[in-house]
């Protein structure tokens, strides 16, 4: 957890267009208000913040929607920033014991846009890839993807996919047309 949180702190918060920025803006002020009110749920409910939390304190970064990359601890399943999707810097850490304690905590919410799995076993990996409830799967990875692969969730985070020949289905509407000849 050091590690990880040491990373974290060093991500560069800034201009999307800016080739060393890690984190740009978020799209609104409406959507950052959103992703604060989520962040004071966190709190509010228990969880222990552990970096971020806040906006930037750059003077540069004051105009924009600008969130610093957020991670809480204990951090359990009834919580907001654990069963919803937040849609920002936000992290949330939950422990487990062992490999099905691991699955039936992601199973636990009714979203499954994308599971992330980081372990050396790769049988483990392909078991709980296929046990968890989500659209995607990612092992020792972010996010690597190709646009010509289904892009989509399960469960409230799903309707249908996009991506490659899917993107045909997704962003078209079949129109049934008879004319009596």
């Amino acid at each position: 957890m050091e590690r990880f949180l040491s990373a974290t702190e060093k991500l560069k918060v800034g201009d999307p267009l800016d080739t060393t920025t890690d984190f740009g803006p978020l799209i609104t002020a409406q959507h950052r208000e959103r992703v604060e009110g989520y962040i004071q749920s966190g709190l509010e409910e228990g969880a222990k913040l552990l970096t971020g939390g806040k906006r930037p304190s750059d003077p540069t970064l004051q105009k924009g929607n600008y969130l610093l990359p957020t991670v809480f601890e204990n951090v359990t399943p009834t919580m907001r920033i654990c069963h919803e999707e937040i849609f920002g810097p936000v992290l949330s850490v939950q422990r487990f014991r062992d490999e099905a304690e691991a699955i039936r905590l992601a199973n636990a919410t009714i979203y499954g846009l994308a599971g992330f799995i980081w372990t050396q076993d790769v049988n483990r990996a392909l078991r709980v890839a296929s046990a968890i409830k989500t659209g995607m799967v990612w092992v020792n990875s972010f996010f690597l993807r190709d646009l010509r692969t289904p892009f989509g969730g399960a469960g409230e985070s799903g309707f249908g996919r996009e991506g490659g020949r899917y993107s045909l289905e997704f962003y078209t509407e079949p129109k049934f047309v008879c004319v009596p000849y």
